[in-house]
């Protein structure tokens, strides 16, 4: 590409990346992508991390695509709003009651989407690093919710390309699906360091009145400090007590506005019904 030809301003050096990622069949590598577009390597490595960073493409083993279907494609609608309402006392609680990371995350297309989290201050830089947005393997609270949703199980697991976000990330659907089988006779999914590594997860789902995973609720920590196996009952009690209580409810009972998520709570002293306070 010529001097006077290549693109200039920002928004057409993102049009000219994208439409190569489109007009590619196979994942592309910084490299490829620098030399078809004529951008510099440092440009479209800035723009490839601000893409992935929001959903857009996918990245594995260093190679990018366009993201089957990116997750703001489904903007948060009314029942994401309801969701975050009603489980929200029950978040607060665990977080009283472990003091680790805890989440509350729903399905749009095939990413899980965070709809909250609570943390403690010391985790803050290490999730200012994540996305609020991540494939749905790659997470507890993903794979909790595809192990409780047959159909959306099936089609993730025939169509989806396994994009890895850490060594650890599942990357065979035969290892997808003998970890949904796990989950769905566990009751919950575990994350072994596979959305960000040094952290172990844990995951319950939130379920509708005919047994379909509507969202699930998360416990993580790091390696060292955190072990899923010991939250597993406190875990799936408090994901009942949660789903019943958003079984009971329609849409239209709470008002729209919602509450911010990415919380850092200092005092979580909610005690939702149904679930009882620690001795």
């Amino acid at each position: 590409m010529s001097e006077s030809a290549r693109p200039r301003g920002v928004t057409a050096k993102l049009v000219l990346l994208l439409r190569e990622l489109a007009a590619g069949r196979e994942p592309a590598g910084v490299s490829h992508l620098a030399r078809s577009t004529g951008l510099p390597k440092t440009t479209v490595h800035r723009l490839l991390a601000d893409l992935e960073s929001n959903g857009i493409v996918h990245r594995d083993q260093g190679r990018y695509q366009l993201a089957s279907r990116p997750h703001w494609a489904n903007p948060g609608p009314q029942r994401d709003v309801t969701l975050r309402k009603v489980v929200k006392p029950y978040l607060l609680e665990l977080y009283a009651r472990t003091g680790h990371v805890v989440t509350l995350a729903t399905a749009c297309g095939d990413m899980a989407r965070f709809l909250d989290v609570l943390y403690p201050h010391r985790f803050t830089e290490i999730l200012l690093r994540t996305t609020a947005a991540v494939p749905l393997h790659c997470t507890a609270t993903g794979k909790a919710m595809l192990a409780f949703d047959p159909a959306t199980a099936e089609q993730y697991l025939r169509k989806h390309h396994l994009t890895r976000l850490t060594r650890h990330s599942i990357g065979t659907r035969q290892a997808l699906d003998a970890a949904l089988v796990e989950t769905r006779l566990r009751g919950v999914a575990i994350d072994h360091q596979e959305h960000v590594a040094g952290f172990w997860g844990v995951a319950a789902p939130l379920v509708d009145t005919s047994g379909r995973a509507v969202g699930a609720i998360g416990l993580a920590g790091p390696v060292r400090g955190f072990r899923p196996g010991e939250h597993v009952a406190q875990l799936r009690t408090v994901a009942k007590a949660a789903s019943d209580a958003h079984n009971r409810r329609s849409p239209q009972t709470v008002p729209d506005g919602g509450t911010a998520p990415f919380q850092d709570p200092e005092h979580c002293t909610a005690s939702p019904p149904g679930v009882p306070k620690p001795p």
